[in-house]
């Protein structure tokens, strides 16, 4: 995996809560569903746009989990929506260099992007919209 994450361990400080710091202890391990099972608990107590962060990096997990599994099609969805709810907190957000992370899914699951036809390319866009859509009312 090219991008191992920002460097927070289980002893992170106070703004970092333990599911956070575990999250990319998994991640760095490349345990992509377990991260996705570990931030869902955190996402669920969370409100307003940090919601929207934590449920980007699930997307990026599970992007690359459905990858590995062959799933392109679901790799590809999921690394869409990732995008668009983590652009927002570009450049920088909770220790995470949002395009460096971005980058790195992409460069992980490009051959999965590769084999999308391009009636399925034309459905990401709509992915991504529908996303946009419902992240507005918390931005």
């Amino acid at each position: 995996m090219r991008f191992q994450g920002p460097q927070i361990g289980e002893d992170a400080p106070c703004e970092y809560s333990y599911e956070y710091s575990l999250f990319w202890r998994l991640w760095r391990e490349e345990k992509f569903f377990e991260c996705h099972e570990v931030l869902e608990e955190l996402w669920r107590r969370t409100s307003g746009p940090q919601k929207w962060f934590y449920a980007g990096l699930i997307n990026a997990a599970v992007a690359i989990y459905q990858h590995r599994r062959g799933n392109f099609w679901g790799a590809a969805r999921q690394y869409s929506r990732a995008r668009v709810k983590l652009h927002p907190f570009a450049p920088f957000h909770d220790g995470v260099n949002i395009e460096e992370l971005l980058s790195g899914v992409r460069g992980e699951i490009e051959p999965s992007l590769r084999k999308l036809s391009k009636r399925q390319a034309e459905m990401l866009a709509a992915v991504e919209h529908n996303v946009c859509e419902r992240m507005k009312c918390d931005f």
